[in-house]
């Protein structure tokens, strides 16, 4: 017989070559194995998800939705510009309270400006003349005035003088008189009557100047009422370039900036909210929801600034998926520009 040691031996020989033959093939087998049945798993897996996530969802609801929105002012006025040229200045901010007749801003206009300087110096030179042409009619009232008091004296003169030669005439016919006598007085009273006509001429000429000068400084006068009229005209246009508000209330904003032209077909140059309790809120919305809202239905309004509370408003207008939100404000430190959530009830 033979030994147990040696039987021992010989079967754990046997077995150790047959697992190293076999072994690594049982074992490749069970990893491939658990690799299919994990694939298979995952398979499944991604095929419930797959049909899960093709089976229709059902929408949120869009009223139960809450949709964001700029506050506006319902009711604002707009400044135009009142005249061309360049916005020199920007007095006020953005969001600031302002007052009837403050200063907005300022616009200068180089061509009213360069205006102005003309008219200033067409106005002193017609001063200047209307000063020069008064003094010259103050010269010939004067000359004309001395004039007036010769003609007087000469003709006095001449009205003794003529009845004297009258006289002598008469004496002369009658012999009662020399001829040499006669022809001195008649010589006499003939150059007393050249003196006359030439002072009379002269009267009439100093009369004719002041008339003219008379005219003359009825002219000027007007020419120098025009351009005082001119002078206030340019200033007056100048004073346009002030822009004021014209009523009290927020500013919300300005279409330009210092150093930029404007032009008076500009409406809108700047935008004063007159009534910060008349809010409007436009905020866009989903076509589906906008089918169903109508003007008139009840919104709910939240703001950071007016709390936790929600306000009351209403659709005051629906138009391409946009709404139109209107409320009246509880507080003045809600303001235009500010942002609202908005929830509509029905």
């Amino acid at each position: 017989m033979h030994s147990p040691r040696l039987t021992n031996s010989r079967l754990g020989s046997f077995l150790a070559s047959r697992w190293m033959l076999y072994g690594p093939v049982l074992l490749f087998t069970a990893l491939i194995a658990g690799g299919s049945w994990y694939g298979y798993q995952e398979y499944q897996r991604r095929t419930l998800a797959a049909i899960e996530a093709a089976k229709p969802k059902a929408l949120p609801d869009p009223l139960g939705q809450t949709y964001s929105g700029k506050i506006r002012a319902r009711n604002t006025v707009l400044i135009p510009a009142p005249i061309d040229g360049t916005l020199e200045s920007v007095d006020v901010a953005d969001g600031d309270e302002v007052f009837e007749g403050q200063l907005l801003g300022k616009i200068q206009n180089t061509a009213v400006e360069g205006q102005k300087q003309k008219t200033e110096e067409d106005l002193e030179r017609a001063q200047g003349k209307v000063a020069d042409l008064e003094s010259q009619l103050l010269a010939a009232r004067l000359e004309a005035s001395r004039a007036s008091a010769d003609l007087a004296m000469v003709r006095s003169n001449y009205e003794s003088a003529n009845k004297a030669f009258d006289k002598m005439q008469r004496l002369y016919r009658e012999g009662a008189a020399a001829r040499k006598t006669f022809e001195k007085s008649e010589a006499d009273f003939r150059k007393l009557v050249e003196d006359l006509k030439g002072t009379q001429d002269a009267a009439r000429s100093s009369e004719a100047k002041v008339a003219s000068l008379q005219s003359s400084v009825e002219e000027a006068k007007t020419r120098l009422r025009e351009a005082t009229t001119d002078l206030e005209e340019a200033d007056t246009e100048l004073l346009t370039g002030t822009v004021k508000a014209p009523v009290s209330g927020l500013l919300i904003g300005h279409r330009k900036n210092p150093g930029e032209q404007v032009t008076r077909d500009i409406e809108d140059l700047f935008e004063i909210a007159s009534d910060l309790t008349a809010m409007d809120i436009l905020t866009e919305v989903p076509p589906e929801l906008a089918k169903k809202l109508k003007a008139g239905g009840r919104v709910f309004v939240q703001i950071a600034e007016a709390g936790e509370a929600p306000l009351n408003g209403t659709i005051r207008e629906i138009s391409d998926n946009q709404a139109i939100v209107e409320f009246t404000s509880p507080s003045p430190t809600i303001k235009p520009g500010m942002t609202a959530q908005v929830r509509f009830l029905n």
